[in-house]
C-alpha cells in the first residue's frame, strides 16, 4: 500500500513539495507471501521425492534375487507341490528328532507323507529319492516326463557338531533341532535336463537351480530392526 501526503515545505521559492510515504506493514506482507510460497514449493518437492523413493523401494521388495523365485509366481501345480514339500519336511524333521537321522523316502512314503507318498492328484508325475553326504541330506524329485515338469529339490544341511547357533534365527530357511542347534533347509526347482545321476547337489544356485521362497529376503532384511 502506498500513500501520498501533501504539505508545505520550507523551501526558498515558497513552492509545495510532494512526499511519498510507504506503509510500515507493506514490507512485512510481502515477506509473508514469499515465505508461504516457498513453504508450499518445499512441500510439493518433498511429496514428489517421497513418492519416487517409495516406488523404488516397493519395486525392490517385490523382486527376488536372480537365483530365486517367489511362491506366488509359480504355476498352480508347482505351488501345490511346494506346499507338500513343506509338509514333508515337517514330518521328516519329527523323524530326525526321534531317531537322530533323516528318514528315507521309502519310510516317509510308507507313512503316507506327501509329497513322497503316491498321490492320484499328482499332475507332474514326480519320483522322489534321497541322497546323503556328510552333514547334507537332499530329497530329489524327478518328473516321469522331463519336458513337462521341473525337478524339485529339498536340501538339508546340518551344522557342524558343537557349532554355536546362538545367533541363528528360525525362519523359512532354518528349523530348530531338539539339541538346540539349527538346521538349514531350502527348496529348489529346475529343468531336469543334465542332472547328475548320483551325488549331492552341492551348490544348487551355481548348478542352474532356482530357490523357491515364500517371502522376499530383501523385504525381511528391511523389516528387521
Amino acid at each position: 500500500m502506498r500513500r501520498r501526503w501533501f504539505g508545505a515545505a520550507a523551501v526558498a521559492d515558497g513552492g509545495v513539495v510532494t512526499h511519498e510515504v510507504r506503509s510500515a506493514s507493506s514490507g512485512e506482507e510481502e515477506s509473508w507471501v514469499f515465505l508461504t510460497a516457498a513453504f508450499i514449493c518445499l512441500c510439493v518437492i518433498y511429496a514428489l521425492i517421497f513418492q519416487l523413493y517409495d516406488g523404488a523401494r516397493v519395486t525392490t521388495l517385490n523382486t527376488a534375487l536372480p537365483y530365486q523365485v517367489l511362491f506366488r509366481d509359480l504355476p498352480g501345480a508347482e505351488q501345490r507341490t511346494f506346499r507338500q514339500m513343506q509338509e514333508g519336511v515337517s514330518e521328516a524333521l519329527r523323524g530326525r528328532s526321534a531317531s537322530g537321522a533323516w528318514p528315507s523316502v521309502d519310510a516317509l512314503a510308507a507313512e503316507g507323507v506327501p509329497p513322497f507318498a503316491a498321490d492320484p492328484l499328482d499332475t507332474l508325475g514326480l519320483r522322489w529319492s534321497e541322497r546323503r553326504d556328510g552333514l547334507a541330506t537332499q530329497y530329489l524329485a524327478m518328473p516321469v516326463e522331463p519336458r513337462q515338469a521341473p525337478a524339485f529339490l529339498i536340501l538339508v544341511v546340518e551344522p557342524e557338531p558343537g557349532a554355536s547357533e546362538a545367533q541363528a534365527v528360525i525362519d523359512e530357511e532354518h528349523q530348530g533341532l531338539p539339541d538346540g542347534r539349527v538346521v538349514h533347509i531350502t527348496y529348489w526347482k529346475r529343468t531336469p535336463a543334465l542332472l547328475p545321476e548320483s551325488g549331492l547337489v552341492a551348490d544348487p544356485a551355481l548348478q542352474g537351480w532356482s530357490q523357491i521362497r515364500v517371502a522376499n529376503p530383501v523385504q525381511i532384511i528391511e523389516e528387521r530392526p
